[in-house]
């Protein structure tokens, strides 16, 4: 019996050292969606939902949660650490018009993307490059 008490102890202890940590004070931003809670508990009421990118402070830390106050939703509330990450999180995609868009012989354009004339304007321009 104490061997299994022991082997969970050190179960538990390793999770938490391997789970996302975060300090008080420090940004941090939502990498994947989820819901913030009133409090810390699993069983506790959603407030509001989050997105990927979403940008908040943190206020607090306990249990592999983080209480996060993101000002742009005017929401403060707990999420689980997995939903975060400290590193800026890009939403959507980048999209570029094709007359600003310039390959310098390094790389190529897919045809099947552009119709007929972008895809002439990109050779016109090129070969005035030249």
């Amino acid at each position: 019996m104490k061997k299994i008490t022991s082997l969970i102890l050190v179960a538990l202890m390793s999770a938490t050292l391997f789970a996302a940590s975060f300090k008080k004070g420090q940004t941090v931003y939502v990498a994947k969606d989820g819901n913030i809670t009133e409090t810390k508990k699993s069983s506790s009421n959603k407030i509001a939902s989050v997105s990927k990118g979403d940008c908040g402070i943190v206020v607090d830390t306990a249990f592999g949660k983080a209480k996060i106050e993101f000002k742009d939703i005017g929401v403060t509330g707990w999420i689980d650490n997995k939903k975060l990450t400290n590193k800026k999180v890009v939403r959507g995609s980048i999209s570029t018009n094709l007359d600003n868009f310039a390959l310098s012989g390094k790389g190529s354009i897919s045809a099947s993307s552009i119709d007929n004339s972008q895809l002439s304007n990109i050779t016109e321009t090129s070969e005035k490059q030249e």
